[in-house]
């Protein structure tokens, strides 16, 4: 067998099995991570209730001072919109629209980071005198298994986000 139809038939069968594996791993991520904050539930959920304050917080702020935001919808609450862009890769662009919020206690949004689209939430509870922030992500890859292979590195990529 000559040596460029043993490349074509082995790069073939590499695809293959990557194609294989891809439909193994989680078609849905969730990415979880947690913070106790020195200030009461009342103390910190207006600062994730008002979009305007993301920039304050925001890991992305963090990799890209230049991060450009724009708001739309109402100032708090349910939909109240951020969107930002980026030059930077790592950070990309994306928004986020709060879909609903229970004052102290909780807020729900629909996300999308760089197109994968997604949801997420902020949980806050009671932590000794302060208050506990649980940040949670959910991503569907559905069945492509590109995305798949994406998702095994979300967690990663997410939760140092998220760390910050």
């Amino acid at each position: 067998m000559r040596p460029m139809m043993r490349l074509v038939i082995g790069l073939v069968v590499l695809v293959g099995i990557m194609a294989g594996v891809a439909f193994g791993l989680p078609a849905h991520v969730t990415v979880t991570r947690s913070k106790s904050i020195n200030a009461p539930e009342s103390g910190v959920f207006p600062y994730l209730n008002n979009l305007h304050h993301f920039s304050e917080w925001s890991p992305w702020q963090l990799r890209d001072p230049q991060l450009a935001m724009t708001y739309g919808g109402p100032e708090q609450g349910k939909g109240a919109q951020v969107k930002w862009t980026s030059q930077k890769p790592s950070v990309g662009a994306g928004s986020m629209e709060i879909i609903e919020s229970e004052p102290n206690r909780s807020i729900d949004l629909v996300v999308n980071f760089n197109g994968l689209e997604g949801t997420s939430s902020y949980q806050i509870s009671p932590d000794g005198t302060g208050s506990k922030v649980t940040w949670n992500s959910g991503f569907d890859y559905r069945s492509s298994p590109l995305n798949r292979w994406q998702a095994w590195k979300i967690d990663g990529f997410v939760a140092a986000a998220y760390s910050a």
